[in-house]
């Protein structure tokens, strides 16, 4: 009856959650993505992994787990680097088999690093999570470390990896494993390749809630959280049940979700619950319907331009700038990667998003570009089909900016140059800096809209902590009395925290519990 966990990442940092979790004979992973800050200590944006070498710069810099056996074999030298020497590291180990990965949600610390594992290995996740998996996928330059949905193999030659030729050799699928319906319209989406390269998919294969993955029952229960799909799990073992609640929150539009999750989890009586725990020392976080309330006041009073700069795939406060330009008699004009995000979620059957192409409150922004890839030369010619007057550029806005709200990034503010909006407002929904390089990126923005004339709504504080016009972002993650009342409501006989920086939260509001900070790479016997 051994149940054993070891924590690979993700243990006293935000993100990069990757978690051994072995009983009896099954071997499962609970997410397997890239912790950011230890990238960060080694790489920049004009420095990364070589891609030549496959596994062997992650290896080596423990970047991934040093576990022999669950790695893509063509991401692997023929001389043996980097096994030689893993072999002789502390956490070292060889693994026989791996049954399957648990994915909780779509963000990159906690699917970003699946690229490396065997393409054979199947993914458990939600229709959602898996259909948003691939848009990231599909819209995202080709590289080694994106290769979530579907694979390109390598092949060797003199002591270095390359892919095969586009024309001959295809991309192949992984075996994803929805644990709801997967609608056809889905199914579909799946099978579909975004690019030249043809590709081999494998199918994205409905399994009932209540599945078995190496012998152990594995229960999803949706919850809320900044991207659609969320999910918390429950593994079934021979010892009790072990809860994992991926990332979550009580103050969004689906907050129920997450106490629904809380009550059902309790009556597991589980065995342990492995909690993240982000943001312990918020105690009234701003909700996402405070967001939407905000957010709509200031469209209506806005005049000319109003630019939306919201996180990627924050689907749930697109569709809150959607109602407010509605009500203010806008369009809200999303990029070709949003809009292809959108139709992909209306195939999965997401609540609440509707066919993008048949909204009469949004248009498709064309941005200014050279070359196109295959996935967004589809979508235009979607839509120059099926709506064309909703099909706009620099040149529309320009010309009309009263009538829209735009939904651009930071990374699209050189757009706004063909723009040449004459003043408008720009909102900033997005987090607030919580490092170096994000405060450097806040002083471009603010130079960017003093040059344009735009004023800034939602405006971060500075560095100095002054400043700032708080309301217009909601976390996405629980805040302290929230944690609170979920380990109460959940009970289990042992806590772990996970996903934190703040371990000494869970030390001072449960010292009546048993709590558990298991190192990195030291298995952790749970019975």
């Amino acid at each position: 009856m051994s149940v054993q966990l070891t924590l690979y990442d993700g243990a006293r940092s935000i993100g990069g959650n990757k978690f051994l979790l072995e009983a009896e004979d099954a071997v499962l992973l609970l997410d397997f993505g890239l912790n950011f800050g230890a990238l960060g200590a080694f790489y920049d944006e004009f420095l990364g992994p070589r891609p030549t070498t496959g596994l062997l710069d992650p290896l080596e810099l423990g970047l991934l787990p040093p576990l022999e056996g669950i790695y893509r074999p063509d991401f692997q030298l023929s001389d043996g680097r980097p096994w030689e020497r893993l072999r002789r590291r502390a956490g070292y180990r060889r693994l026989d088999h791996l049954d399957g990965v648990l994915i909780t949600h779509a963000h990159v610390d906690h699917t970003g690093q699946l690229s490396y594992l065997r393409e054979d290995v199947p993914v458990y996740t939600g229709v959602t999570t898996a259909v948003v998996a691939k848009v990231m996928q599909d819209t995202s330059p080709a590289g080694a470390e994106r290769e979530t949905c579907y694979v390109v193999p390598r092949e060797e030659r003199e002591g270095l990896l390359h892919t095969g030729n586009f024309r001959k050799v295809p991309s192949r699928g992984r075996p994803f494993v929805a644990l709801d319906p997967v609608p056809d319209a889905a199914a579909a989406f799946w099978q579909a390749s975004p690019a030249t390269r043809a590709l081999e998919a494998a199918s994205l294969r409905a399994s009932p809630d209540g599945a078995r993955v190496g012998g152990l029952v594995v229960r999803r229960f949706p919850v809320d959280h900044s991207i659609p799909g969320s999910c918390a799990f429950a593994v079934g073992t021979p010892a009790g049940w072990v809860v994992y609640t991926g990332d979550l929150r009580l103050h969004g539009t689906r907050g129920g979700q997450t106490r629904a999750f809380m009550e059902e989890a309790r009556k597991l009586s589980p065995l342990a619950l492995i909690c993240e725990g982000t943001h312990p020392d918020q105690h009234s976080p701003v909700t996402e319907a405070q967001v939407a309330e905000r957010a709509g006041a200031t469209v209506r009073s806005a005049r000319g331009l109003v630019v939306a700069d919201f996180g990627p795939r924050n689907v749930e406060r697109l569709l809150a700038f959607r109602q407010a330009a509605r009500e203010a008699d806008r369009l809200l004009a999303v990029t070709t990667r949003d809009a292809y995000l959108l139709e992909a979620l209306h195939a999965a059957g997401e609540p609440g998003v509707g066919d993008p192409l048949e909204d009469a409150h949004l248009a498709l922004y064309v941005k200014t570009r050279a070359q196109r890839l295959g996935w967004e030369r589809a979508l235009l010619d979607r839509y120059a089909e099926r709506c064309p007057e909703r099909v706009v550029g620099p040149r529309e806005v320009g010309a009309a900016p009263q009538r829209f709200v735009l939904c651009f990034s930071y990374y699209d503010l050189p757009e706004l140059i063909d723009v040449a909006p004459p003043g408008g407002t720009y909102i900033y929904s997005s987090s607030e800096a919580f490092n170096e390089e994000m405060h450097l990126d806040l002083d471009r923005l603010r130079h960017w809209l003093r040059h344009l004339g735009l004023a800034f709504a939602g405006e971060p504080p500075r560095r100095d902590g002054t400043g700032g016009d708080p309301g217009f972002h909601a976390s996405g993650h629980i805040h302290g009395p929230g944690l609170v009342e979920l380990v109460e409501t959940i009970d289990p006989q042992l806590l772990i925290p996970v996903h934190t920086e703040r371990p000494e939260f869970f030390r001072q509001h449960f010292p009546h519990r048993r709590v558990l900070f298991p190192r990195i790479g030291e298995p952790v016997r749970l019975a």
